[in-house]
């Protein structure tokens, strides 16, 4: 933990931004395979990859889902190639099934999860804190305090990693994504581990060896632990007996918004989340009579520190989210730091502030030549007919297709997560047998999770009208490719796998269509919207942005 904020280094590189920093560090640390699924605020990550290593020394593809990126990566990383799984909040959750068991045996090659959270909910369904999950797999986070040193934190993310054999979580925010800041060259990594190691059942995890192997794991993180201790990523700055604990970025906005002034307060930069750094930490709060805590999502850090105090025997007063002197909800801004900072030294005067209205981020219509619009108004109009908008529930999914709720569409009765149409469908069609149910279903959420469930709904027969929106891309979060996509994530061409041969495999015939063809898709939407029973029709045209 060091004693003054670090400068950049006389080779200060270009200026980039968050995410490109992190992906200059990951490949500064020889990452050979690259795994993930798109989404906010991680992608940019990602697509920094695909421009930094060469297509013949690495493996660079978005996968159907998060789970399946995250046992590709750690397959990766047994066989001996340092790897990077990428995802966001929610995609964490569809990747925790693996990792919750991975992190058991371990990993060989380093292993990196970028985990980008995005509080007040920009870009997701929710504003999860997706710590809780690492800690419920009991794999290790750093958060970067700011860009400038963020891809060397992301090198030593790989050395950790590898010198213990475990995974580790980078956490980032959308604000540290898009922040600009000159960027310290990182130092490179030595070639790694080798190939596979075989020895009877090191990598094979069942009932019998998970007592020892999780003895095992908590070894692992107590030598993670120590390390954390002596990391230089950790930043004490300031005086006094009022501290600031800034976990990870809002350790780059606290120093903006004060302008590196500290006015009164002894602030401590933790990019060491979990497990905490205690000897150190312990070392810092016993010079403290009060401590605020500031860290974007939940209480995740907070809770850890009250109950290392307690330990330690410390008489302190933490503040935080628990006791609403931070808001419990939200990505932090100036004025609620400000005030929080108030409440943790009342004799502290903050500049005059006004509060900025932040517009979430545009959501504007469907193009105008989105392949998508001529059928949701063949299916408006069809509803229309059949006893209008109030006979029908029509369920919606993440994708391009949510700007069909804006005005003057306003299409959607239900919509959660990523992939759950097809589900949400059956459910709503065993308990509701006086609406007809209408699931839109995009090609991308289909591969990612509606797969899953097609044979279920395909052997219930539930009476339930399924259109699938098939513009062979993942539009909304940039044109990334899946598995339905023909051309990869360099843009060289690929063999498509066709989902409607999959629907087909299921035992349902599905109706293609092409967007032009308004008079026969009309004809195929009133068609179904009039019997009880099974009908899935697949519209098919290019994404004109992207694909």
């Amino acid at each position: 933990m060091t004693s003054a904020h670090r400068q950049p280094a006389q080779d200060a590189g270009q200026i980039l931004r968050g995410d490109e920093a992190l992906a200059l560090g990951a490949a500064a640390a020889g990452v050979r395979v690259v795994s993930g699924y798109p989404g906010s605020p991680a992608t940019g990550v990602f697509d920094g990859l695909v421009e930094l290593l060469a297509p013949d020394e690495s493996h660079v593809e978005w996968a159907p889902n998060e789970k399946v990126a995250m046992e590709l990566a750690f397959g990766a990383s047994l066989g001996g190639k340092r790897s990077l799984v990428v995802v966001k909040s929610v995609g964490m959750n569809i990747a925790l099934d693996p990792l919750a068991t991975f992190s058991l045996s371990g990993s060989h090659a380093g292993l990196v999860i970028l985990l980008g959270d995005d509080p007040s909910g920009w870009s997701s369904q929710n504003e999860q804190d997706s710590r809780w999950m690492a800690h419920v797999a009991e794999v290790p986070i750093v958060e970067p305090l700011d860009v400038t040193h963020a891809a060397s934190l992301m090198v030593q993310a790989f050395a950790w990693s590898e010198a213990v054999g475990t995974p580790i979580i980078v956490r980032i925010t959308r604000a540290m994504s898009l922040a600009r800041a000159p960027v310290e060259r990182p130092w490179h990594l030595p070639e790694g581990v080798g190939g596979f190691v075989r020895k009877r059942n090191r990598w094979i995890v069942l009932p019998a060896y998970v007592v020892n192997r999780h003895w095992a794991l908590h070894r692992k993180l107590l030598r993670i632990q120590q390390a954390f201790e002596a990391s230089p990523y950790d930043v004490a700055v300031g005086e006094g007996d009022l501290g600031v604990l800034a976990i990870g970025f809002m350790y780059s906005k606290l120093r903006e918004m004060l302008a590196e002034t500290w006015p009164g307060f002894a602030v401590l930069g933790l990019a060491s989340v979990w497990p905490l750094p205690e000897a150190p930490l312990i070392n810092w709060l016993r010079n403290r009579r009060r401590v605020l805590i500031l860290e974007e999502g939940g209480p995740f850090a907070e809770v850890q520190v009250r109950a290392l105090a307690q330990r330690a025997g410390l008489f302190l007063e933490i503040l935080g989210r628990d006791d609403r002197v931070v808001p419990g909800e939200g990505e932090l801004t100036p004025v609620e730091m400000a005030d929080a900072l108030s409440r943790l030294n009342p004799a502290y005067q903050p500049p005059k502030r006004e509060a900025v209205e932040r517009p979430m981020p545009s959501r504007v219509p469907l193009c105008e030549d989105c392949p998508y619009r001529p059928a949701l108004e063949v299916l408006i109009e069809a509803m229309e007919r059949h006893g209008g908008r109030e006979r029908h529930i029509v369920i919606g999914e993440t994708g391009c297709m949510v700007r069909a709720n804006l005005p003057p569409m306003e299409l959607f009765d239900v919509k959660y997560g990523l992939g759950s149409g097809l589900g949400l469908a059956m459910g709503l069609s065993e308990a509701d047998t006086g609406h007809h149910i209408v699931a839109l279903v995009g090609d991308s959420s289909f591969f990612h999770s509606d797969i899953n469930a097609m044979p279920y709904l395909a052997q219930s027969a539930s009476p339930v009208t399924v259109m699938v929106l098939d513009n062979r891309t993942t539009a909304l979060t940039g044109g990334q490719a899946h598995p339905g996509s023909d051309t990869d994530e360099r843009g060289g061409k690929r063999r498509a796998v066709d989902l409607v041969d999959i629907i087909a495999a299921c035992g349902v015939r599905p109706a293609l269509f092409r967007p032009e063809q308004r008079e026969a898709l009309a004809t195929a939407v009133n068609e179904a919207l009039s019997v009880e029973e099974l009908r899935v029709l697949v519209v098919r045209g290019p994404c004109p942005r992207y694909t």
